[in-house]
């Protein structure tokens, strides 16, 4: 006669999160009993990994400084040894668009980190679980004044994202440059570049080539 048992599988946590720790647990299934297995950016979101940041709120804009400059980055990210950063979506969206101005904007990072930028207004970062304090480490800073250029010779400066727009006459006229599109959006879920930020390094967001009014 076979003595048959029920067999209860475990899995083993190879991350950690801000409401994990190691251990073991069991697998989680559907309803209908087929086993489930969440994808990347929704396992950290349920571990408490995914961060954000409004910068400019409600009907509140920002201002951005202009002309393009790597020492007066419009957003300023400070990634601190033992922190590492995925970029996962970037929205940036433009209140007023500037008659006869190009719109160029830079997402950029380096290896290089400014902990003394000039000016700059702290901005709250939250966790996307919002059970959850957000833990994120790094410091995030809106018109900034002057860095040390992070695109210095010798440093790992990186561009990896770009928006472009030309505006002809008149671009106020509806709030759009003749039904252009004033949201523009970075997103590593969709088709975008992903970087991996180690710290201690910085990322850097410049909005130009005129003064543009936006939210991010």
């Amino acid at each position: 006669m076979t003595e048959t048992r029920d067999v209860e599988p475990l899995v083993e946590r190879s991350q950690t999160g801000v409401g994990y720790r190691e251990a073991t647990a069991p697998p989680r299934a559907t309803f209908d009993g087929v086993q489930y297995t969440a994808d990347w950016y929704i396992n950290h979101l349920l571990q408490g990994n995914v961060k954000m940041c409004n910068i400019g709120v409600g009907t509140t804009v920002v201002a951005s400084a202009g002309a393009y400059d790597a020492t007066k980055p419009d957003v300023h990210m400070q990634i601190p040894k033992g922190i590492t950063v995925f970029p996962v979506n970037i929205e940036i969206n433009i209140d007023d668009l500037v008659d006869d101005q190009d719109l160029e904007m830079i997402l950029a990072f380096a290896d290089s980190l400014d902990l003394t930028p000039t000016g700059g207004s702290s901005n709250t970062i939250y966790n996307m679980r919002n059970d959850l304090v957000a833990g994120s480490g790094v410091t995030i800073q809106s018109d900034v004044t002057a860095i040390t250029s992070p695109a210095t010779a010798g440093n790992k400066y990186q561009e990896f994202w770009r928006g472009n727009g030309t505006l002809g006459a008149a671009p106020e006229a509806g709030s759009s440059e003749e039904g252009m599109f004033t949201r523009f959006a970075f997103s590593a879920r969709s088709k975008d570049p992903m970087p991996c930020i180690v710290g201690p390094s910085e990322a850097t967001l410049t909005i130009g080539k005129g003064v543009f009014n936006y939210f991010s």
